[in-house]
């Protein structure tokens, strides 16, 4: 019927569009790994390696500090591993995407390459090498005895997909509005470490005085690493997770970013 062949068109062509859209991202992830890592020596293992190393210094010296998350039954080796390998996703993702699109600006004279996926690469290479590296630390620290299986994987697995998110959002962001802009990349990294505290990866919202906690629940990130703790600990609380305002928070972020994406594409200037 030629109503049900015009249907099956433009599904073809969606089809035909994503498949391409997909192999021009896996080219250049790639290209991503290498110029980041190279061939030599171990290549592109220290895209595991580099977070691995840190994420261990990091939870090391707070076991050896003891800074009293025992006290609540959470070990402060996982309790550190958990909230550092998270937190360098954003830091990394957010980091890394001043100027994004000037730096980037001779990929964009091949047309298939969009700005958009610019940005989706360089969020998977910290995706992919954070995680790995949270699963294989967490790996020795239950076989050593350092840590316990997580209680609750799926509430674990949702605070990475959220952490990701938010920071896929905020990358964009980044990325539109320092295009051309010196002032505004200079904020970037204060930014990042300006959250290292207030993030909530290193300490639990019980922890602070009730005007803090009222305070931090305005913070998404602050419930991301709630969930993320409820997910790996028995002893962990979901009093202070509000999930339902993170993902609104970050639906309303990634609108916001896909619109200056868009208004910013239409400037950049192809090398």
């Amino acid at each position: 019927m030629p109503g049900a062949q015009q249907n099956k068109q433009p599904q073809a062509s969606f089809f035909r569009a994503l498949e391409t859209q997909l192999r021009v991202i896996r080219a250049m992830l790639l290209r991503e790994l290498q110029n980041r890592f190279g061939r030599d020596n171990i290549g592109y293992l220290w895209l595991i390696l580099e977070p691995m190393m840190l994420a261990t210094v990091i939870s090391s010296v707070h076991v050896i500090a003891a800074t009293g998350s025992s006290k609540t039954g959470m070990a402060p080796f996982p309790f550190t591993l958990v909230g550092y390998c998270l937190f360098i996703i954003f830091r990394g993702t957010f980091g890394r995407s001043d100027h994004l699109f000037d730096n980037a600006s001779p990929l964009l004279y091949h047309h298939m390459i969009r700005p958009l996926d610019i940005v989706i690469v360089k969020l998977i290479v910290e995706v992919l090498g954070c995680l790995s590296s949270l699963i294989i630390l967490m790996t020795i620290a239950i076989a050593v005895g350092l840590a316990e299986f997580p209680v609750r994987p799926l509430d674990l697995m949702f605070a990475a997909l959220l952490i990701s998110w938010l920071s896929f959002a905020g990358s964009m962001l980044v990325a539109a509005y320092t295009y051309d802009s010196h002032l505004l990349s200079r904020f970037v990294q204060p930014f990042s470490y300006f959250m290292v505290p207030l993030s909530g990866a290193f300490v639990t919202v019980s922890f602070l005085p009730p005007w803090a906690q009222a305070a931090m629940g305005w913070n998404p990130m602050s419930s991301i690493f709630e969930m993320a703790r409820y997910g790996q600990f028995e002893s962990a609380s979901d009093r202070y997770i509000y999930w339902q305002y993170v993902v609104a928070f970050c639906s309303v972020t990634t609108y916001w970013g896909l619109l200056a994406v868009r208004r910013v594409r239409k400037r950049i200037r192809v090398a």
